[in-house]
């Protein structure tokens, strides 16, 4: 679990949470791309979280069906949709791939 929060001091003294952003990028394959109009493969999609995230709730965000995701990297590394993001990741998703 990723945890986000920071405690900072404030003018009297006493403490208060504060929430940290993280920053991550999407890069999408193929047919994935159809659900983010405008998608740049060369820059990807920057997002900015406040709170720890999972792969299958940053598809849900961009409204990309989970089913449709057969591969999840994280940083070049195989990942599953339940794998926490964390800041500066890479996320690669990836449809099903066919051929013969």
């Amino acid at each position: 679990i990723i945890d986000t929060r920071m405690m900072e001091r404030n003018n009297d003294g006493k403490y208060n949470e504060v929430r940290c952003l993280m920053a991550v990028k999407i890069f999408l394959s193929s047919s994935l791309r159809k659900y983010a109009p405008r998608y740049d493969p060369l820059a990807g999609i920057e997002k900015t979280l406040d709170r720890p995230v999972r792969v299958r709730d940053l598809c849900k965000d961009l409204d990309i069906p989970a089913q449709t995701v057969k591969i999840v990297m994280i940083n070049g590394k195989r990942a599953g949709m339940d794998a926490h993001v964390a800041e500066n990741d890479r996320v690669a998703l990836f449809p099903p791939v066919g051929g013969g």
